[in-house]
């Protein structure tokens, strides 16, 4: 935490009017794209742009195809590689600590929320709404996804006590004093728009267009989601423990009845109750609540374990800050001899 702390002292003393922040995996064939549909947006900011884009650890040329398209790039451009792959928020936090700008925009290295809609998120920012949000109104990601992001952003809206439309949305603009409460989260679980809503800063939702993905597909794959399914649930919540807290005392309850009705039939009618198979069913029912219990809590005491080892979010291996350079066409650098 320290390290990002000094990080953004060191990266806010000249304030720049608007930084674009992406994250990178194994993008270096996107990377022509990206810069030439957010040039236009900086050269509409009166005030300057800057472009950040944090490399997160991935195998191929990212880096440097990346530095190679900022020295032809027309604005200033940050260039952060982690040592590893950290994963996208990581990523997005430590773009957030380099970033200068007193607007910072969040997007996607997919440009499925496509980079023109980012004036629109501009357009409503302002001290009433530090972070305007754009949400999807005609979503294009497969039955799934659709379905995972809609039950996630009911159970979010619910714990954080906010109304959002599209929670996982992460293309979103926020002031300076907004990202600057961000960094300083030190928990080593951090869902960007949950961090967000957890400060209970007002946020403005926009529609915005959303373009199909390209043919890479997503980098969240299957155990991914998984994990950040866990993360939220457990992260923001103690509302699973109550939930088997609760079914534990129901079954309780209903052990110590069922056990009174036994004994009152028995001395009543004088015969016992068959049915081995049903007090089989039940113990195997009661296990299984135990199981699932103890499941939770060995969730719940892995994330204390985490955040006790207390390592950096996020480890820089290089930044590179390449100052604007006279308009002029892009070019790739060679590729590498094999």
């Amino acid at each position: 935490m320290d390290r990002e702390r000094a990080m953004r002292a060191d990266t806010n003393d000249e304030g720049w009017g608007l930084s674009i922040v992406i994250p990178l995996y194994r993008d270096e064939r996107a990377l022509p794209d990206i810069f030439d549909r957010c040039g236009p947006i900086l050269d509409a900011q009166e005030d300057g742009g800057e472009l950040v884009l944090v490399d997160d650890g991935g195998l191929d040329r990212t880096t440097p195809v990346a530095l190679e398209l900022a020295k032809g790039f027309r604005h200033p451009t940050t260039i952060v590689r982690l040592t590893r792959n950290f994963g996208q928020h990581p990523a997005v936090f430590a773009g957030l600590a380099h970033a200068r700008g007193n607007r910072v925009v969040t997007l996607d290295s997919d440009l499925q929320y496509p980079p023109e809609e980012i004036p629109k998120l501009l357009a409503e920012l302002s001290s009433e709404f530090p972070v305007v949000s754009g949400y999807r109104a005609e979503r294009r990601d497969p039955f799934m996804r659709r379905l995972i992001t809609w039950a996630l952003t009911r159970w979010l809206n619910g714990q954080t006590r906010t109304q959002l439309r599209d929670f996982g949305s992460m293309f979103r603009a926020y002031d300076r004093q907004t990202v600057d409460l961000m960094l300083t989260f030190t928990e080593r679980h951090r869902y960007v728009p949950a961090v967000v809503a957890w400060l209970g800063v007002p946020i403005k939702e926009v529609p915005i267009a959303h373009e199909p993905r390209g043919p890479r597909g997503s980098s969240y794959r299957l155990a991914a989601l998984v994990e950040l399914v866990f993360d939220l649930i457990t992260g923001y919540s103690v509302f699973p423990l109550r939930l088997l807290t609760s079914l534990g005392l129901i079954a309780s309850i209903g052990g110590f009845v069922g056990t009174v009705i036994f004994i009152v039939y028995r001395i009543a009618v004088g015969a016992g109750v068959s049915g081995t198979v049903s007090a089989f069913a039940l113990v195997f029912a009661l296990l299984a609540v135990l199981l699932l219990l103890v499941a939770m809590i060995g969730e719940y005491v892995g994330r204390i374990y985490s955040e006790a080892k207390a390592r950096p979010y996020f480890v820089v291996d290089s930044a590179h800050r390449i100052e604007a350079s006279p308009p002029g066409p892009l070019s790739l650098p060679a590729e590498r001899p094999t």
